[in-house]
């Protein structure tokens, strides 16, 4: 007989068991992530007080990831350039710029870098660079400013000035001086190569586009035979070849005095991302960690506050069930510390897939299990595993979100034990009472917790920076609390509250019940 086969024969109250027992290992491993560095540090208060006669092991401390206004760093904001990009494109070029920005950062190791687009009410357009954990400012400027500005101009026939001999260095300088800007940037690059010139060895450096730029780059040589055409690399012209034939297949060699550390920068430079918008610093901020530091405690204070007043106000009103729910709390709390850590792949997987089954177990179990469910919670599974595999950045406005979250966690346990002292007073059993309590209050929970995840996807692909941390947060923490309230909840409800309360009323916060019916 097969494991599954064997608790599918047990009965009601040891499956029960056997979900409190998965429930306990469950609350154990998000505790020693959320709080390892306690732990550790009682482990070798222990060792240390015992003579290393009890030496409990150490575990890895995972740091939380935090953003810019809790970490301290460097703000950078950026005024770009648009007046040769028409109106139309103007928008996707900043969103390329972003990119570039955000692409050429993570490449020297800042986590979680947040750069946005602001458009100003005169259409001006600025990206705001956050850089968290970056104290040196000229370090901050240093990785964006060297982003390279690749353009390709053709001449200016009635600006250019006509020498004699077509092939002097002269035509070339003059014209490289009069261009005309083209439509080919580094936006359409697709990457850059180190090479060597088959002549003389000298370092070049190879260009390929994508498709839609191989086109551009074709019609431009089409039309500029025997004419000269510009490479410009922030604004400086590096090369300008004359053109001997149409090209095609998207390849274009800048070759230039430059040594092979050089050519190797500008490689880097140019695969990092070539700015598709010249850009100019105006503003330039560090944030010292010791605000942020001020910002956590104070955030601290007001959550364990808020944390204390639901849990005193859960208490009064509902009495044991109450006590219940604040334990179911703070489960909760310890997942969503968790959560905010680097979790190792090991570790979070199992988690998530532990948190979905017993969801999807309860659901069955109380029989409101449907298809639109399943397809709910397996996008909640896919979105949880997507945030553990990657760190959430904890931020002040993800703090809020944390917060709130507190009181929409407790949120269902109220409609369950609102509901569960209506069918006390009706006259049923406990036992009876906490089953149709769960059944009845479902419908209310699963509205209200749909249309804050709706708001929250909404909140999270479509807000800027702040309002996508509260959003993320805010979502988690919706799903998270599911599992709190239906599953951990439920299976302490089941196992405390029973036939021992039908005279105990006041326990439940039931001052009267009339005649069991059973």
């Amino acid at each position: 007989m097969s494991f599954v086969q064997k608790i599918s024969k047990l009965s009601f109250k040891a499956k029960t068991r056997w979900i409190l027992g998965l429930i306990i290992v469950f609350t154990i491993t998000v505790a020693l992530i959320a709080g390892g560095n306690y732990y550790n540090n009682a482990a070798r208060f222990i060792a240390a007080k015992t003579n290393n006669i009890v030496v409990l092991p150490v575990i890895k401390e995972l740091p939380f990831s935090l953003g810019l206004d809790l970490q301290g760093g460097t703000q950078l904001v950026y005024e770009a350039n648009v007046a040769n990009i028409p109106e139309a494109d103007r928008d996707g070029a900043m969103e390329s710029a972003r990119d570039v920005i955000e692409r050429r950062v993570n490449t020297f190791g800042v986590s979680e870098p947040n750069v946005q687009v602001n458009k100003g009410s005169n259409g001006e357009y600025r990206i705001i660079a956050e850089l968290a954990g970056v104290k040196d400012v000229k370090e901050a400027i240093q990785m964006i400013g060297e982003t390279p500005i690749l353009e390709f101009k053709e001449q200016n026939l009635e600006a250019a000035v006509v020498q004699a001999d077509a092939s002097s260095t002269a035509l070339d300088i003059n014209a490289a001086n009069n261009w005309i800007n083209t439509e080919l940037t580094g936006k359409y690059l697709k990457r850059a190569v180190l090479q060597f010139n088959p002549n003389d060895g000298t370092p070049e450096v190879s260009l390929e586009f994508n498709t839609e730029g191989s086109k551009m780059f074709e019609d431009i040589t089409a039309r500029n035979v025997n004419k000269p055409v510009a490479i410009f690399l922030d604004g400086y012209v590096i090369s300008a070849p004359t053109v001997n034939e149409k090209i095609t297949g998207g390849k274009a060699v800048i070759s230039g005095q430059f040594n092979i550390d050089e050519a190797k920068l500008l490689v880097k430079r140019l695969n990092s991302g070539a700015l598709p918008v010249p850009v100019t610093l105006v503003s330039q901020k560090t944030v010292e960690a010791s605000l942020g530091s001020k910002s956590i405690e104070n955030s601290l204070q007001a959550g364990l506050i808020g944390l204390l007043l639901v849990s005193v106000f859960m208490i009064i009103m509902y009495r044991l069930p109450g006590v219940l729910s604040v334990v179911s709390l703070m489960v909760y709390g310890l997942t969503m510390l968790a959560i905010f850590k680097a979790i190792p792949i090991a570790v979070a997987l199992p988690l998530i897939f532990v948190m979905v089954a017993l969801i999807f177990y309860t659901f069955n179990e109380i029989k409101i299990f449907s298809s639109s469910l399943a397809l709910l919670f397996a996008v909640i599974g896919v979105l949880l595993f997507f945030y553990a595999l990657k760190p959430v950045t904890l931020s002040l406005s993800g703090i809020a979100g944390l917060i709130l979250s507190f009181g929409i966690a407790v949120d269902a346990n109220i409609l369950i034990f609102a509901r569960t002292k209506e069918e006390l007073k009706q006259g049923k059993s406990v036992s009876q009472s906490i089953a149709d309590g769960f059944k009845r209050a479902w419908p209310s929970i699963r509205d209200g917790n749909i249309s804050t995840l709706i708001t929250c996807l909404i909140l999270m692909f479509f807000g800027t920076s702040s309002v996508q941390g509260f959003g993320t947060t805010l979502f988690i923490g919706v799903s998270v609390s599911l599992f709190s309230a239906i599953v951990i909840t439920r299976v302490l409800s089941i196992l405390v509250l029973g036939s021992w309360l039908e005279n105990k009323m006041w326990l439940l916060g039931v001052r009267k019940a009339k005649a069991k019916v059973e």
